[in-house]
């Protein structure tokens, strides 16, 4: 999963002509990649976590459904973000998002990432980076541990 949030932050610091952007204003906006499994993914899950212990990461459980890991992007990163987006003077966060439903006798997981940026009314503004190859990185995990894609 590690690999997955290199290529999070590698995608942000590209040149920002390059950039396909869709701000998320609520949480069926959000882009997601998603899969099924057959038994509770708890593969999934463990990975998930595990992947969440550098220095500055944060694991939160939202919900009871939603698990959060919240990076600390690098300096230049966290720079471009505040000036691009008109962030407060607050650290901005990458998000590697998991939601896990049951759906009848099937689990359905949906990962989704973006940047969160705190802006001066101090409200966060949801800024997904479209990724390619971060697309296919999250359908890799998830087919590893068991999933079948529904993209």
């Amino acid at each position: 999963m590690r690999p997955l949030i290199a290529c999070f932050a590698v995608a942000l610091s590209a040149c920002a002509p390059q950039y396909v952007e869709r701000l998320a204003t609520s949480e069926q906006d959000l882009p997601v990649r998603r899969a099924t499994f057959a038994a509770n993914p708890t593969p999934l899950d463990d990975a998930f976590r595990s992947s969440c212990d550098a220095p500055g990461d944060e694991l939160r459980d939202v919900s009871k459904s939603v698990v959060q890991c919240r990076i600390l992007p690098p300096p230049d990163i966290a720079a471009f973000l505040l000036l691009q987006y008109d962030g407060a003077l607050e650290a901005p966060t990458l998000v590697v998002q998991k939601e896990t439903d049951r759906a009848d006798d099937t689990f359905v997981v949906e990962l989704s990432y973006f940047a969160e940026v705190v802006q001066k009314s101090g409200n966060p503004r949801r800024i997904y980076i479209k990724q390619q190859a971060l697309d296919q990185l999250m359908d890799q995990l998830l087919a590893a541990t068991g999933g079948v894609s529904t993209n």
